[in-house]
């Protein structure tokens, strides 16, 4: 839990540090109609009943569509991988709906929340050429906050924070990531 509650404040405070810097662009770029990006970044994967976490590199991408100035709803798949030191390969993706909202339509700053699917992977090598591998489904959850500095109208460079969770079969994970997205609307 102590690893939850860490996470909050993080989130918090970058909300806080975000929504009261002063705006970074002339215009924030035009949210309407059609959006698509990918960001890459670093996170931190925890296990349920683990107290030590895992650094690697994550990624996503995204695509959707603006309701309003102010709200947009599309589709993310972010992911985590890592081969351990005992030659496994550790993956943790999310598939998920999400909502963005901007509180100020001319502002860059936006909170982000959805819901979708979760999956933890693992393969390992026992001979060459002879591997294995296992996966595990369930329930994936996102929360997170970034501001979009736009360039060009159409293009905003976003640097984010975001948690997810994903319940699965045999326990739990929890993924803090911190990237810079590449958005086009």
């Amino acid at each position: 839990m102590r690893g939850l509650q860490f996470t909050i404040v993080v989130l918090l405070a970058l909300i806080v540090g975000i929504g009261a810097a002063q705006p970074l662009s002339g215009q924030a770029p035009a949210r309407d109609g059609f959006f698509i990006g990918f960001g890459v970044g670093g996170g931190s994967l925890g296990f349920e009943d683990d107290s030590e976490r895992e650094a690697s590199v994550t990624g996503y991408w995204k695509i959707g569509g603006g309701l309003s100035d102010q709200v947009l709803l599309g589709a993310e798949a972010s992911g985590w991988v890592k081969k351990m030191e005992d030659g496994v390969t550790v993956t943790s993706s999310y598939l998920n709906v999400v909502a963005y909202v901007y509180p100020a339509p001319a502002g860059g700053l936006f909170l982000k929340g959805g819901l979708g699917f979760a999956t933890l992977g693992g393969e390992w090598s026992v001979f060459d050429g002879v591997s294995f591998s296992t996966t595990e489904d369930g329930l994936g959850v996102t929360l997170g906050a970034g501001y979009d500095i736009g360039f060009g109208g159409r293009f905003g460079l976003t640097p984010h924070a975001d948690f997810h969770y994903g319940s699965l079969e045999d326990g739990s994970t929890n993924l803090i990531r911190f990237g810079l997205g590449f958005n086009w609307y």
